[in-house]
This record gives structure tokens, sequence and C-alpha cells, in this order.
């Protein structure tokens, strides 16, 4: 606790010490679009500001972003992502091996008599040997050294889509087991395509053996291997957010007929998108591209992806999320390329969970506005830069809330009024007046010339 609460000491003093060499001037807060009070621990030296959807829509950027005291002074803060940060996923691929069992025998050898008038037959039949069936697949994961969190299986591809639950054991001698996860796992035909769904999430140990074993049998169907999967550590935080479908009179004047626009109200740092079909069930192949204007440019996305969401054997199917280049992006457009069912969707973001990290140097109670010009506003790069090189590094910070929003300045501040150029004005006034005396000099300098005698 004494180590943290020196580090945030010695961040807090060092953005006081920046702002004592350059002293940022008051902002008023009607400058700005509108703003958000925050709740804050009287406390706190260090605070951080969970970015909403709602801020993204009154800022472009986050240099249209300041956080405000009392008295409209400007608090140093940079922008930063949730820790830890992305997975380093490890993968380890093995062979699975054929767990045989021979099934009881349900029929008894039958014994038959024929008898004569001096002798008698015993004819004794044997019930046909069974041939032993496979009732499991066995992976040797022994010299795996990291616990999984889940296992991707894979099988032999089958004519006909198919439904299994499957369960997943582990071991550590082949004698005794214990039950680590089960998920359904599927094959699916859409159109002249196969999807799978073939992950189960397991809890298991590292190394041992595992078990693999379905709940029914489903013909001809043979587990090749299975992929370990594991990671370091936990996923970022993730938040979504629903994109608006534009109407036509909104549509840019170079719309594309079969493409679908949508409106996401803000340049979002989006992760990942989806298709939501909602209610009904539906699959479309298609592009998708994103931009920060209707005009353009549009940055791809995905390219002939497929979406979908339908039920087989009474259960429900979608396809993930598909992964975005790392952007931030309001409009987005949706092109079909091979629609197969039901084009009406929704448009879903999974984007990153951003922060502001501010330095609590002012008076409280504090605003975060959003939507300026004013140059004043952004984030602060020297205290990004010594907060970066704190020794010990600071882990945990408190989180301020977000109170209502409320409107300050209104959209009209962000338009650049219209003012008459007076100095060019006076410039060009000026650039005229002298050559209209150079050129009154010169005819009245013409005219002498001419009244001389020769």
């Amino acid at each position: 606790m004494t180590d943290r609460r020196s580090a945030l000491r010695a961040a807090a003093l060092a953005c006081g010490v920046a702002l004592a060499v350059g002293p940022a001037a008051a902002l008023d807060p009607q400058q700005f679009v509108a703003g958000w009070p925050l709740e804050v621990s009287a406390e706190a030296e260090v605070f951080d500001i969970p970015l909403t959807a709602e801020v993204y829509a009154y800022a472009d950027s986050v240099e249209q972003v300041a956080v405000l005291d009392a008295n409209g002074e400007p608090l140093a803060f940079f922008k930063r992502n949730a820790p830890p940060g992305a997975v380093t996923e490890q993968r380890v691929t093995l062979e699975a091996s054929p767990l045989y069992a021979e099934s009881a025998a349900t029929t008894v050898a039958t014994i038959g008599v024929a008898a004569g008038d001096r002798s008698a037959a015993l004819t004794v039949t044997q019930p046909p040997a069974r041939s032993p069936g496979v009732v499991g697949f066995i992976l040797d994961a022994r010299t795996v050294a990291t616990a999984p969190r889940s296992l991707e299986l894979d099988w032999r591809v089958l004519p006909q889509p198919f439904l299994l639950d499957v369960r997943v054991e582990q071991s550590n001698d082949l004698t005794v087991w214990r039950s680590v996860g089960s998920a359904s796992i599927a094959a699916l035909k859409i159109g002249d395509t196969e999807v799978r769904h073939a992950r189960v999430p397991v809890a298991a140990d590292a190394g041992g053996y595992y078990r693999i074993s379905a709940s029914r049998a489903v013909a001809d169907w043979y587990l090749f291997r299975a992929t370990l999967v594991s990671g370091a550590a936990e996923p970022e935080m993730h938040l979504t957010a629903r994109a608006e479908p534009l109407a036509p009179s909104d549509l840019p004047t170079d719309a594309q007929p079969e493409a679908l626009y949508f409106d996401a109200h803000g340049a979002l740092p989006v992760a990942a998108i989806s298709l939501d079909f909602g209610p009904d069930y539906g699959w479309v192949r298609a592009d998708v591209a994103a931009s920060s204007s209707l005009a353009g440019p549009w940055s791809p996305v995905a390219y002939g992806e497929l979406f979908y969401a339908l039920e087989f054997a009474g259960q429900r199917f979608a396809s993930p999320p598909h992964g975005a280049p790392p952007l931030a992006a309001r409009y987005w457009r949706v092109v079909p390329v091979a629609a197969l069912r039901n084009e009406r969707f929704d448009l879903v973001l999974d984007y990153r969970q951003e922060y502001l990290r501010v330095a609590a140097a002012g008076a409280a109670p504090y605003l975060l506005a959003a939507g300026t010009l004013a140059p004043e506003a952004g984030a602060d790069a020297t205290f990004a830069a010594v907060w970066t090189d704190l020794k010990p590094p600071v882990t945990v910070v408190p989180q301020a809330r977000l109170g209502a929003r409320r409107e300050l300045g209104g959209p009209a501040v962000l338009v650049t009024p219209l003012q008459f150029p007076w100095r060019k004005a006076a410039l060009w006034a000026a650039l005229c007046g002298g050559v209209l005396v150079v050129g009154f000099m010169a005819v009245r300098l013409a005219r002498e010339m001419h009244s001389q005698p020769s």
C-alpha cells in the first residue's frame, strides 16, 4: 500500500510540475457539446474514467475531450486500454487413439436334439462373434506443460449434418477418471459450406490423459485429433453496441444499391463484428467495410464472410464474431455477395473498453467534457510518459462513475463561425491602392512627356 501511494503521489507531483511550467488556460464548459459529472473518491490522486458509447458519440477523438475541475482548469490525462491486454494463446495438437470395447452378447448358445429310433444327435449352435466397437478416444497429453481451457475436436467429414453431445474426462493413470468438461458439437451444412462447432470448454490440469466419449452413436463418426488450447492471460474487457441502419434519405449519393449502411453514432474502437438475425434464422455471405465518413474512404473488414444463425436438433447455433483490424470507425457498410436466406439483420459491434487515466490535481467536483474545437483540450503526453516510467508500477487505480449526461454548448460549438477576413481585405485594399497610385503616376508622367516641346 505504501509503494502504491508513493507512486500515485509521484505521478501527481510530476503532473503538477508539468502544469506549473506550462499552465493550461481555463476552459469554459460551454465550449463543449456535452458533459458528464464525475463521482470520484476524495482521497483519489489518480483515477480512471471508463469511456462509454455515449462519450464516443460526442467526440471524434480524444483531442476533443477534456476533464475539467471546479474552476474549469483541464486535468492531465491519457487514454489507455483495460489490462491485461490480448490473450497469448498456446495450441498443442494431439492425435486421438480409439478406445474399443466388446459389447455383451445378447443371445446364448442354442442346443438342438435330433432323436432317431436307435440314436440321438445333439447340436450346439454358438452366437456369431461380434466385432469390438469404438466407445471413445484417448489423448496422451503427458508432455503438455500448460493447463488447457478448451479442446478443439477434428473429426472425419460426414455426408450428413449431425449434432452430438460429448464428454471429456481426465486421468493420470488411465484408471481413475474425472469429468472436466462437456459440450455439444455439430457439423452443419449452409449452402455448399460445412460449418463446424467443435470447441469444448474444459477445467483441466496440465499433463495426463484425456478420454472423449459421445452420448450416442453417429454412423461413421471418428475423431482424428484434438487441439488443446491454453492462454497465459485473460482477454481484455469488451463491450457491445448495435449500429443503427441508415434511412434511405441519409444514404450517400454514391451508395451501392445492394449495400446496407449502419451508423454507430461514434468512432468506437471495434475489435469484432457480428450479424444478429433476431428471433428468426438466417444466413448471408457478405463483404464488410468501415469508414469515419459516409463519403469514404472505406476500409475493408471482411471479404465473403459467412454470418448465420440457425436451429439444428433443437439447439441454436450462430457464427462467432468476426475479428476486425484495429480501427475506430463510425459508419459501416455490409454488401451481401451471396445472400442465402433472410437479409434482415442488425450489426453488432464488439469494442474494447478504454479508459482515461486522470491526475486529480485540481479542485473537485470534476466534469468530463466532450466535443470541442478548443486547442487546449486533449491528452497530456507528459503524464503518459511519467506513468509508464513509474517504479514500482501501479496496478490498482480507482474508477470514477459518470453521472447523467448534460448538454453544455450544444452542437453549435463544433461549427466554425464565419468571420470576415479583415486582415486579408486590408492587404488586398493596400495592394489595389498601390496599383492605382502607380497607374496614376504613370499616366501623369506620360502626359508631362507629351506636353514638353520636342
